[in-house]
């Protein structure tokens, strides 16, 4: 299984946009950790393994409740942590501007290739 930088963007922006549910991306972020657990993930690019992992173990359990109705990380909370974590928290973004995140994650990818 391969998993690359733009596919974790593309799970935080399809949970953002509302094209995904957070059960869902939580159940996608858990299929790469079984994959990682039998050595078969590999990342693209290799260098990037970090920000790619860190960006799956944030998705996996996206869906926590701190209460009934109520989950864990706001929808700011899992835009601030996708540009923490996928382009290193140099891009400030408020809104629902995902045309924005791809953007600023395809600048990253493009800059570090």
């Amino acid at each position: 299984m391969e998993v690359d930088l733009q596919a974790v963007c593309r799970v935080f922006e399809d949970v953002l946009n509302g094209s995904m549910l957070r059960e869902q991306a939580d159940r996608w972020a858990y299929a790469v950790v079984q994959e990682e657990e039998t050595g078969v993930v590999t990342y693209s690019p290799p260098f990037e393994r970090e920000h790619i992992w860190a960006g799956v173990m944030y998705l996996y359990g996206i869906n926590t409740m701190k209460a009934p109705n109520e989950y864990l990380h706001s929808n700011d909370d899992i835009r601030e942590a996708m540009m923490a974590i996928l382009c290193g928290g140099d891009d400030k973004l408020t809104g629902d501007d995902s045309a924005s995140l791809r953007a600023a994650v395809a600048t990253r990818i493009t800059v570090l290739v």
